[in-house]
């Protein structure tokens, strides 16, 4: 955990963002109609009503109706539909 912290101030003296360091996750959503993750591990499932995303220490479960990827690449993804709840699960799925 003192790792993580120190990668943080280091981040922020060198007025970088956190994620950048670290390895974490960067996830912006739009109300319920959209949502983008930064600094995924690739897709594990993939579905109408679930999305399962890799991440650096485990996965990000999303689970909705009319799910749909805009786009993907290597370490980014967007996806548009009426997403209802987003969760961070340590480990395998």
């Amino acid at each position: 955990m003192r790792r993580g912290r120190n990668l943080t101030r280091v981040a922020q003296w060198l007025e970088i963002p956190p994620e950048v360091l670290v390895n974490v996750p960067r996830i912006e959503v739009v109300g319920h109609l959209q949502f983008r993750v930064e600094n995924h591990r690739g897709l594990e499932k993939y579905g109408p009503d679930l999305i399962v995303l890799r991440l650096f220490e485990g996965y990000l479960v999303v689970r909705g109706e009319k799910l749909v990827i805009g786009w993907i690449d290597a370490g980014e993804i967007l996806v548009t539909g009426e997403v209802r709840s987003l969760m961070f699960q340590e480990g395998k799925h």
